[in-house]
């Protein structure tokens, strides 16, 4: 039987990222993906004029760093950002007819 090496400590720990989905968003079809892996998909997500954010979703990251990808199926936009440390969210808008990403500080939840 064969022995399976022990796992880091660090291997072990995954984290949780809040993406929020801000301004821009009208009816979007919405793929997330940690480092090119498909993790969430969302239809029809539209921002809210009253609380100016469409929609937020929590996903696992491992602890060593990812890349976070958004993908706007029905617009054609796509965007990739890199995070590492301890992010506590990511702020995803569409501006300009561009999806812009940035770090949040995890405190922008609302829904």
């Amino acid at each position: 039987m064969p022995l399976l090496a022990p796992m880091l400590e660090e291997e072990a720990i995954m984290r949780e990222l809040l993406v929020v989905f801000q301004e821009g968003f009208d009816e979007a079809n919405i793929t997330v993906t940690v480092n090119g892996k498909e993790v969430h998909r969302d239809l029809g997500v539209s921002t809210s004029p009253l609380l100016g954010i469409a929609s937020e979703v929590s996903v696992e990251l491992p602890a060593k760093g990812a890349q976070v990808g958004v993908e706007v199926t029905n617009r054609g936009l796509k965007a990739i950002t890199k995070v590492s440390g301890k992010p506590k969210s990511v702020l995803v808008s569409i501006e300009d007819g561009r999806l812009l990403m940035k770090e949040g500080t995890g405190r922008e939840a609302v829904l």
